[in-house]
């Protein structure tokens, strides 16, 4: 179709317009400067576009979820919410002018003048925080109070929760003494600083989150392929032509989202890479090459037998032998039988073992002594060495493995209740102990509750542990399957070792799966 005399044309790639949405982390356009952007790219694609900033996140996000904007900027979090159904795709991220990448922080902030220094001492003040759907201003924060035991929307924890429209608003609010503290995105606090609008003498961090990803500018997943790479590559270089602008101000240039996450990762991985690290790495290579040559590993060796060998034995075991299956069963539910035992032994042992080892339960700190040298003797003992000495004292058969497995399992039981334990939140210990309630109480209301879903995991993954072992040690004389295995074995009866090998994992599985499901209940 050819231009009429007026110079119109068609319309670009068959639409008429595509309409910007932009969230509202900033209430200035300098803290989220895009017209600029939008101005080139509309130029060279032959498409006006409609920039709107949005009053919320809720409706920048509706927009782009029901077709009425194609184009997009939401923050990390909000982005995530919308690209995890479908609406829209990622196609640049800004890279700020002076940063190597760009990833971001959510800054705790409080006044110069504040008593408060640390995260930790923000409870029952008073905090400013974002849009539900702010990633610096509201979850981020929420993850980082409730790593330390407090939550945003619990009472108590805080005087006051105030809900600020912006970042630049909740640092306003700061300042004017409105609140105590609140959490802004790092972007929008140099960006305030350098602009001016704030003093940054007035202000101090108290706490810095771990870098977020930056927020990557979308494009609707419905639109025309063709239309798509041509934004893209517009934008992505966008910066040799025109002073690019971003959230945050101007930004050095835009840059693809894969190459945004390899620079979050380097963000994470790069610090850990110090001269210490590198030290580390020779020295653990230095002790495995001379722990080698003590013991005359030869890997070359190894490997050049090892396939032979393997396939040897591999060729011995085939077919399996299930002549006498029902006897294996029997002797595989023996096994079992003398895990469950075992377990239940360790557990009931290991309750008030654990409550005796934990800080805040023990009665007084000889008592947690002894209790924690109870611990590390029982874990310190291999089951083979308990197993061993219990056939000799009371005799063949299921009872050593029973109490072998139980007295052993029952230290590693006991450190993990008693870490269980020092780690519940101390809000509602505190609560009774102010009101005089004896000890038990606190315990049984305050700490128990608590710990009921990780009691649950770690019982089940001890019974799972307790079964493999309950057939190891059946070859020291323990009974259940172990004894049939050590029996073949005497008798090179490769392949009864592997049907009972066999049978030995097909158990292993189904309690796991059972285990999976139980656990899953308690989550």
């Amino acid at each position: 179709m050819t231009c009429d005399p007026n110079g119109d044309r068609p319309p670009a790639f068959g639409i008429d317009q595509l309409t910007m949405v932009v969230a509202p982390a900033s209430d200035h356009s300098g803290g989220l400067d895009l017209q600029g952007l939008m101005e080139y790219l509309s130029k060279e694609i032959g498409l006006p576009i409609n920039l709107v900033r949005c009053e919320n996140y809720g409706e920048a996000i509706t927009a782009l979820k029901t077709g009425a904007a194609t184009l997009g900027w939401l923050g990390a979090q909000a982005y995530i919410q919308v690209a995890r159904e479908g609406h829209v795709e990622p196609f640049a991220v800004g890279l700020p002018v002076g940063s190597a990448s760009p990833n971001y922080q959510s800054l705790f902030v409080v006044r110069d003048d504040s008593p408060i220094t640390a995260l930790a001492e923000v409870r029952n003040h008073r905090i400013a925080v974002g849009d539900p759907h702010s990633t610096s201003g509201y979850n981020v924060p929420r993850r980082e109070l409730a790593e330390i035991g407090i939550k945003l929307d619990r009472e108590g924890d805080f005087s006051e929760v105030v809900h600020a429209g912006n970042h630049d608003e909740a640092l306003r609010m700061v300042i004017d003494g409105v609140v105590d503290v609140a959490p802004v995105s790092s972007v929008n606090f140099h960006e305030n600083i350098r602009s001016g609008a704030i003093q940054a003498a007035l202000v101090r961090i108290i706490h810095r989150s771990p870098d977020i990803p930056g927020a990557p500018l979308v494009y609707s997943a419905d639109l025309a392929p063709a239309l798509k790479q041509r934004i893209r590559e517009t934008v992505l270089r966008a910066h040799q032509h025109i002073e690019a602008g971003g959230y945050g101000g101007a930004v050095e240039r835009y840059v693809d989202p894969a190459e945004a996450r390899l620079k979050l990762l380097e963000a994470y991985i790069r610090p850990q890479w110090s001269w210490r690290t590198y030290l580390t790495i020779a020295s653990l290579v230095a002790v495995i090459g001379l722990v080698s040559v003590d013991l005359e590993v030869d890997p070359l060796a190894l490997m050049t037998s090892a396939g032979n060998y393997f396939a040897d034995v591999i060729g011995r075991m085939m077919p399996p032998d299930f002549s006498g299956f029902a006897h294996l069963l029997l002797a595989m539910l023996e096994t079992v039988e003398i895990a469950l035992l075992g377990t239940f032994l360790a557990i009931s042992i290991s309750i008030p073992v654990a409550l005796c080892a934990a800080r805040n339960t023990a009665p007084n700190y000889f008592v947690y002594l002894i209790a924690r040298v109870i611990t590390v003797f029982f874990r310190a003992i291999p089951e083979f060495i308990l197993a061993m000495i219990l056939v000799i004292a009371i005799g063949f058969g299921a009872m050593p493995g029973v109490l072998a497995l139980g007295f052993h399992t029952m230290g590693f039981l006991a450190k993990f209740y008693a870490d269980a334990a020092e780690d519940v939140d101390f809000g509602p210990v505190d609560a009774l102990n102010s009101m005089g309630a004896p000890r038990i109480q606190v315990v049984s209301f305050a700490i128990v509750p608590q710990i009921v879903a990780p009691f649950i995991g770690y019982n089940l993954y001890i019974l799972d542990r307790n079964i493999r072992m309950a057939t190891m040690l059946g070859i020291v004389g323990a009974g259940g399957i172990g004894y049939e295995l050590q029996s073949a074995f005497r008798m090179f009866e490769y392949q009864r070792v592997s049907a009972i090998i066999i049978l030995i994992f097909a158990t292993i599985f189904a309690i796991d799966l059972i285990s999976s499901r139980i656990r899953s209940k308690f989550q």
